[in-house]
């Protein structure tokens, strides 16, 4: 095989600094706040990536392409036979695989490594003197920003970052000038929408730009829906990352959703379905929503290095556990149907280093140093040994993403209380205080003295006698390409209004969703992707969370729902009355009978969890399944039923 023109996927070349020290990438609103001259280098560098020729292999249009359509060979690198006899290549897909977080880790970097191209020219057309060497010295250091989307907002801001939503920005520009310039954050500008005729079919030719929640009517996004439906399942979003970091310690679980008939009740969760979750709530029918198409959406890049950054961080909580080899669905460049796919399977079509063979997962998995970063919470050159290390991981866990569940509570209540106080201000038309720092690992929530002094507020002790508690989860499994397009199982605890759909993403009483990415695999709009039609005549099965013990408590606290305890002889009968659950299809919105999804299966099951002096969780690993809350409802696991 000729290697001639390949091109190397590298990631930022660098060099460790004497205590063995590698840049940061570091969360978006951080980098705005803090980092300004990081961020300006984004903003324009961004710009200009956007606008390279989309012939180009290193465009953004080019590198964007790889993850869907248009379906055609990146660099060149095809198959050795169709994947579709119909309609030839069939692209790269690792969605639903045990490569899913590998895969993707050589494509950020790949991106990377474009915009820092793009970072070095911008950084050196500035005027010569100060400005430049100023925005010079930062491009050394420049790395892809992340968006942590389960941390907690600053107090009275969005959940979703303005960067994402603002049209236009204010930058100093290349001539060393202030000035307001298109904000590439924001959308993608197709320039033009099908390069090459037929790139994209009707669907997607239509919109000129990428688009979140596209208006029914008029096609126009609505990027001011997003935020309030980010806020609304914050709570159990949280708690879910946190039990993937902080209780599963296997990789096959813990990287993707595949459901299998022999994973246990405390394996339904995964990042790759949180990672579903993200894609459906911050897309909205739009081109996030799409695996086609959802990596043309600046969020895409900023959404996915948050994702990496959460298997960084596991993988070095767990360093000695990989994947386990599975048969390969699909054939590709590489593998054929039924071969053993493993940690040594290449990683198309990401030539690696040399550019004469492809990255496998082996290579990739220990370390982001390989392509030259690393994260706030992944600096290990900091400690002396590695449970040193590992501590700092677990307690920067539980500061961003509350997993003492109790103190998260707290804390929560009262930001709500400030965040109340601050729009309070504004109705006065008194001039509201600036909203704080982006939570970080290094900046972390401040508590009260209260919450400081025992891993259990005082209030909520009587609910965690000797600081245990049953952390309370709900499971559900479906068939992936079964309603032949994506859908949503919206999980509620109380009484909703059953006759609007469209209200029920922002719905007091929604709990959280698991987001299944299906496509269709029939009539005019039948996907291209291979493995999706090989996995959709497999009846693919995959599986996702919703934790409850947040919107438990919430009930507990409200006294007139009379519950008064997290223990199972209140719960159970609690969770009969008021758990149910409703499916919407992503495009459309529109409801669908939840006993005639294909496979769905909805459980409930808890696990004790001791929180420790330290305010560090320790979870039993054994779960109870109360097939009781669910049996006779539809889609509910029936009394005697396989979870």
């Amino acid at each position: 095989m000729s290697t001639t023109g390949n091109i190397a996927i590298t990631g930022i070349p660098t060099t460790a600094g004497p205590d063995g020290s590698f840049p940061l990438r570091r969360e978006l609103r951080d980098l705005q706040r803090n980092y300004p001259d990081h961020f300006n280098l984004l903003v324009l560098a961004l710009k200009d990536f956007q606008a390279l020729n989309e012939s180009v292999q290193t465009s953004y249009y080019q590198i964007a392409g790889i993850h869907g359509l248009p379906y055609k060979p990146w660099n060149n690198v095809g198959s050795n036979s169709d994947w579709q006899s119909t309609s030839g290549f069939g692209g790269y897909c690792t969605h639903s695989s045990i490569l899913f977080l590998t895969w993707h880790r050589p494509y950020l970097a790949l991106f990377e490594q474009a915009l820092y191209n793009s970072i070095q020219k911008i950084a050196n057309q500035f005027p010569q003197g100060p400005l430049r060497t100023k925005y010079v010295e930062a491009a050394k250091t420049f790395r892809m920003p992340y968006f942590d989307w389960a941390s907690q907002p600053p107090s009275g801001s969005s959940a979703f970052p303005s960067a994402f939503t603002a049209p236009s920005l204010q930058v100093v520009d290349v001539d060393g000038k202030t000035k307001s310039t298109a904000n590439p954050i924001y959308r993608f500008v197709f320039h033009p929408v099908n390069p090459s005729p037929g790139d994209f079919p009707r669907q997607w030719s239509r919109f000129p730009t990428t688009v979140r929640y596209p208006n029914p009517r008029t096609g126009q996004s609505q990027d001011n829906r997003v935020a309030p439906i980010l806020a609304n399942e914050l709570a159990s979003l949280r708690t879910n990352v946190s039990l993937l970091l902080l209780s599963y310690t296997n990789f096959d679980a813990f990287s993707f959703n595949r459901w299998d008939p022999n994973m246990t009740p405390g394996e339904f969760g995964s990042l790759e379905d949180v990672h579903n979750e993200i894609h459906d709530r911050t897309g909205g029918g739009g081109h996030m929503s799409s695996l086609d198409v959802s990596s043309f959406d600046p969020l895409f890049w900023f959404h996915h290095t948050n994702v990496d950054r959460l298997w960084a961080i596991w993988q070095d909580l767990n360093p000695d556990n990989f994947l386990t080899p599975r048969p390969a669905p699909y054939s590709t460049f590489n593998s054929t149907e039924g071969e053993s796919q493993t940690k040594d399977t290449p990683l198309t079509p990401f030539w690696d280093k040399s550019a004469t063979k492809f990255w496998t997962s082996e290579e990739i998995k220990d370390t982001t140093t390989t392509f030259g970063y690393a994260y706030p919470e992944t600096q290990e050159w900091k400690y002396r040994t590695g449970s040193e290390y590992q501590t700092s991981i677990r307690q920067a866990v539980t500061t961003l993403y509350g997993t003492n569940v109790f103190a998260n509570f707290a804390a929560a209540n009262v930001q709500a209380r400030a965040t109340e106080h601050t729009e309070l201000i504004k109705s006065l038309s008194l001039a509201a205080p600036p909203p704080s720092a982006p939570i970080t690992a290094e900046k972390p929530l401040l508590i009260t003295q209260e919450m400081k002094a025992s891993p259990i507020p005082e209030h909520l002790q009587h609910l965690a006698p000797n600081n245990k508690y049953p952390e309370w989860v709900v499971n559900i499994r479906a068939q992936k390409h079964g309603l032949h397009g994506a859908f949503r199982v919206i999980v509620f605890l109380g009484p909703i209004d059953e006759s609007d759909p469209d209200s029920w993403q922002t719905e007091f009483n929604t709990v959280g969703r698991v987001s299944v990415l299906g496509r269709s695999t029939q009539g005019p709009t039948t996907t291209k992707c291979a493995k999706c039609i090989t996995d959709a005549a497999d009846e693919l099965m995959i599986s996702g969370t919703v934790p409850l013990t947040s919107a438990l408590l919430q009930d507990i606290v409200n006294e007139n729902t009379g519950l008064h305890s997290l223990q199972p002889e209140e719960v159970v009968p609690y969770l009969k009355k008021e758990l149910k659950w409703k499916v919407t299809m992503f495009e459309t919105g529109a409801e669908k009978d939840c006993g005639e999804v294909p496979g769905l299966r909805v459980s409930v099951t808890s696990t004790e969890v001791t929180i420790g002096e330290d305010g560090l969780p320790d979870y039993s690993g054994v779960y109870t399944v109360y097939p009781e809350i669910t049996d006779g409802k539809p889609g509910g696991m029936r009394d005697g039923e396989h979870i």
